[in-house]
């Protein structure tokens, strides 16, 4: 009976034991799912709270947070749709209006932000694929240190007209020469190596040509054909050439123009238009100065010719920074020499003789009458100084300025202030009377250190320097009142290496001041007068000490491109094709001497038609026999 008492009691202990772990645990989940509420809560809050202040891209992050705590809450799911779309659109705004005013860089940061939150819109899309394209074609400088914008200027500058252009990489075969061959048959195999069509103008006349055209281009092949053969080709169609006869009337006749603009990035657009009429003879040119474009119609061969000179000038000026530094040695010099008799606490004799008195600072006539040497007292006796004195001081860097300049260009620095200067003139008061009305303006002159240089470089890296430097200062008044003004004034040319240091300095201005101080009577007598007589000599003395010191920092970008000659061709006179430009041929062999050969005795007989003749091959368009090769 007494173990089932102590089961039962155990299993009451058991089961109170596990109730109450039911009960903790419970409250556990309970104090959890509170917990969570609240931190769930708190970022809806504080997202709601950034949505009221407009601050859109914190109320997604606060949402966001929300949502990844409760994955099922459709409150913070469709609140953080609603912040996106909000925070989307105000990117979106930002974003255009930073396009709108050339900012491209950061409207693309913009743009993606607004795609990625809202990927659906299109107008974001257009905006981003825009701003993406602008940022591509916005010159950007490439490896050779050439932006697009220069690479596509001078490319489009070497190309012919659109039509009037040749095949490219078209070259003759290794072994082709020609032996008074029919100039019309050269013509025509060279047209057919190349696979262009070739006609001819009915005045065409044909003659005998003996050409070596081995490894040549097309154009160079054409060209030297028609310099032998005084004709010259036109392009009429694509992969179509006409041969013409070398003569003004036929210059005339198939003489094209075309018009190009070039734009020009450095050249001043007046000095190149002179250029171009006095060198090119181009009279139809015209120029935009908001653009600095010239725009020329001519013959092609001019054109091309204009491009090519334009191309050669049109560089950046070369540019050099010159180190300035101004000194001003201002020195007071205060000289003291002499003798000077002189009582204590006075620079001259200031003494009093007085007699001795009382107690009661009282003098009787008797004392009066018994007057001795002990009774009269002297004050202040003058004694004998010597002094010798020098001094030299105050010394002041005015300015250190860095000047970046373009050769041929003036830099002007002006150190000081400018003060008004009255300019009258007279003017009649009527038409044809006499001048007594005053009329008064007012010039402003600079007071201080001016400085002007202008630089030009040379092609050993040294450098002409152009320099005026003056110093201007008031010093006093004049009539009226007005100022006068020091002027101290230097103009020089110096040449210099990089890196060089130059100084400048004499400009001096001195004023002395003497004062004599000395005993009245004594200090003037002639010769001992000096021993009684104090000189005091004050002299003021300023000084500008100027440095420079240049370094280029950019030199003229010439080619050997830039510096070749090159031929321009004759409208009326013909005989040469102007373009393109001279080219190194390879060298040739030189042809070994012919044998010695043995006339024949007997006449040779010629093949019959079709044979083809030992050393040659046969060409095509030519007939089979012809030997048009050796």
């Amino acid at each position: 009976m007494l173990s089932l008492m102590t089961r039962a009691a155990d299993l009451l202990s058991l089961n109170a034991r596990l109730h109450a772990r039911t009960h903790r645990l419970a409250a556990l989940t309970v104090l959890a799912a509170m917990l969570s509420g609240c931190a769930t809560g708190g970022a809806l809050g504080r997202g709601r709270s950034a949505e009221a202040r407009q601050d859109y891209d914190l109320a997604v992050v606060e949402y966001s947070n929300a949502l990844r705590e409760r994955p099922d809450d459709l409150d913070a799911r469709y609140a953080l749709e609603k912040a996106k779309l909000r925070a989307s659109q105000d990117h979106f705004l930002k974003g255009r209006r930073l396009a709108a005013t050339g900012k491209f860089e950061p409207a693309l940061v913009e743009f993606e932000l607004a795609a990625n939150l809202n990927p659906t819109n299109a107008d974001v899309e257009n905006e981003l694929r825009t701003t993406r394209d602008q940022l591509r074609a916005k010159s950007t400088v490439a490896r050779d240190g050439k932006t697009a914008l220069e690479t596509l200027i001078q490319q489009a500058r070497e190309l012919p007209p659109p039509g009037l252009d040749l095949p490219q990489g078209v070259k003759m075969p290794q072994s082709l020469t020609f032996s008074d061959a029919s100039s019309r048959l050269v013509f025509m195999s060279i047209a057919r190596f190349a696979n262009i069509s070739i006609g001819f103008d009915p005045t065409f006349r044909d003659a005998p040509v003996s050409i070596d055209l081995r490894n040549a281009t097309l154009e160079d092949a054409l060209s030297t054909v028609a310099d032998q053969t005084r004709t010259f080709f036109r392009v009429t169609g694509p992969r179509t050439i006409l041969v013409i006869p070398d003569t003004q009337a036929k210059r005339a006749e198939y003489e094209d123009e075309v018009v190009q603009p070039f734009y020009l990035s450095n050249a001043d657009l007046k000095e190149t238009m002179d250029l171009l009429r006095m060198v090119l003879d181009a009279r139809r040119i015209s120029p935009i100065t908001a653009n600095s474009v010239l725009t020329i119609k001519d013959t092609p061969e001019r054109v091309a010719a204009a491009g090519r000179l334009l191309a050669a000038i049109d560089k950046a000026r070369p540019e050099v920074i010159v180190d300035v530094e101004l000194l001003e040695v201002d020195r007071t010099r205060l000289q003291e020499y002499g003798l000077q008799f002189a009582s204590p606490g006075s620079p001259g004799i200031d003494g009093s003789v007085t007699i001795a008195t009382g107690p009661n600072q009282t003098l009787t006539l008797e004392a009066l009458r018994n007057l001795t040497q002990s009774d009269i007292l002297l004050a202040n006796l003058p004694g004998l100084y010597y002094r010798l004195l020098k001094s030299d001081q105050n010394t002041r860097l005015l300015a250190n300025p860095q000047l970046r300049m373009s050769e041929g260009t003036a830099a002007q620095a002006r150190f000081g202030e400018r003060i008004p200067l009255p300019n009258t003139v007279f003017a009649p008061i009527a038409t044809g009377g006499v001048p007594q009305q005053p009329i008064t303006s007012y010039v402003y002159e600079n007071i201080g250190v001016n400085i002007d240089i202008t630089p030009r470089l040379h092609h050993d890296d040294e450098m002409t320097l152009t320099l005026r430097l003056a110093v201007q200062s008031v010093s006093g008044a004049g009539f009226g009142g007005l100022p006068t003004i020091a002027n101290r004034e230097i103009t020089t040319t110096i040449r210099l290496r990089d890196g060089e240091t130059n100084m400048l300095a004499g400009l001096i201005r001195e004023e002395e001041r003497r004062v004599v101080d000395g005993i009245p009577g004594l200090s003037d007598i002639p010769a001992i007068g000096r021993l009684f007589a104090h000189t005091r000599i004050d002299a003021k003395q300023g000084d500008i000490i100027l440095t420079l010191t240049p370094h280029i920092v950019r030199l003229l970008d010439v080619t050997a491109n830039d510096l070749r000659a090159f031929r321009v061709g004759r409208d009326s006179l013909g005989g040469s094709d102007p373009l393109p430009p001279l080219v190194d041929l390879p060298g040739l062999p030189e042809p070994a001497p012919p044998a010695p050969t043995t006339p024949p005795t007997t006449p040779p007989t010629a093949p019959p038609p079709g044979t083809p003749v030992p050393g040659t091959y046969p060409v095509p368009g030519l007939p089979p026999g012809l030997p048009p090769t050796r």
